[in-house]
């Protein structure tokens, strides 16, 4: 925490405490895009233009001097110019807008983890009022933190649930002492994160070493593709689901190339994908040989 406290139960009641417990966590950054007053401030904007394009097609229709249609600088209508400023001034306006809510609609979806982390935090506390804290029942509610890498953000949270739930001297650690109360976990050591890559690892292991001691045992080349295609298969869709991939991404990741302009974020699930594929098809291919 910064200033002079140490622990979020330090500043008082209400928004000195909401807003300690909000800055010591990230993800706790969530709020209403107002997706639907942007709508409807696009929606006004846009059809200002449409009057104003057609305000200056009706100016040109009715202009009486061809010359001032084709050469700008001989033009005396004081009306498209009125009208020119205008469109200018409108577009500028709704180009900033554009982008703007282009940056918030490519906001992440809160995690709702952390929105039900709030909530009872609110409810438990009661330290504000129920009218200012309702955005925290809203279905549009986007996080401002950067959102790290699906997979690992889902395992840290199943391991730190498994931490509260059976590891007692995680709830006195050192890496909880953001907050004093007993029911408020703020994790902030590297034991969680630690812990959910060496999972993650294990679990990657697991899934290529796995088929390879599998088709070791037997020399029907239809069980080593079956067994292939199973754990194949089976890693294309934990991808999918811990990483939210695209199409394109999951056919990469069952290829036996990827493009490196693809290694960031799922860099590590789609290269291994491309090397899985491999080894499990050169293994079936070689296998044969060797033995004879």
């Amino acid at each position: 925490m910064c200033d002079t406290h140490e622990t979020v139960e330090e500043y008082r009641e209400g928004y000195p405490r909401y807003t300690a417990l909000l800055s010591a966590h990230k993800p706790f950054f969530v709020c209403r895009p107002f997706n639907k007053l942007r709508a409807r401030l696009l929606l006004l904007k846009q059809d200002r233009l449409d009057v104003l394009e057609k305000q200056l097609e009706e100016i040109d229709n009715q202009e009486p001097a061809p010359l001032f249609l084709g050469k700008s600088r001989f033009d005396r209508n004081e009306a498209r110019k009125k009208v020119l400023s205008e469109i200018e001034v409108c577009l500028e306006e709704y180009d900033r807008y554009l982008e703007r809510t282009n940056r918030v609609l490519s906001l992440c979806p809160a995690q709702e983890r952390d929105v039900h982390s709030l909530r009872n935090w609110v409810n438990g506390t009661g330290s504000l009022a129920r009218e200012e804290t309702a955005y925290l029942s809203s279905r549009e509610l986007v996080s401002l933190a950067p959102l790290g890498d699906n997979a690992t953000v889902k395992l840290e949270a199943w391991v730190e649930n498994l931490f509260i739930k059976f590891y007692r001297g995680f709830r006195t650690s050192k890496s909880h002492d953001l907050s004093n109360d007993p029911n408020v976990f703020i994790d902030s050591g590297p034991l969680v994160q630690r812990t959910s890559r060496a999972l993650l690892l294990f679990l990657i292991t697991l899934l290529l070493l796995m088929p390879v001691v599998i088709c070791s045992t037997t020399d029907s080349n239809w069980i080593r593709i079956v067994i292939v295609l199973t754990f194949t298969v089976c890693y294309l869709l934990i991808v999918s689901v811990l990483t939210q991939s695209r199409t394109m991404e999951l056919i990469l990741a069952g290829s036996t190339y990827v493009d490196s302009s693809y290694y960031s974020g799922k860099a590590i699930w789609l290269t291994l994908g491309c090397r899985y594929a491999t080894v499990l098809t050169v293994f079936v291919s070689g296998t044969p040989q060797i033995t004879s």
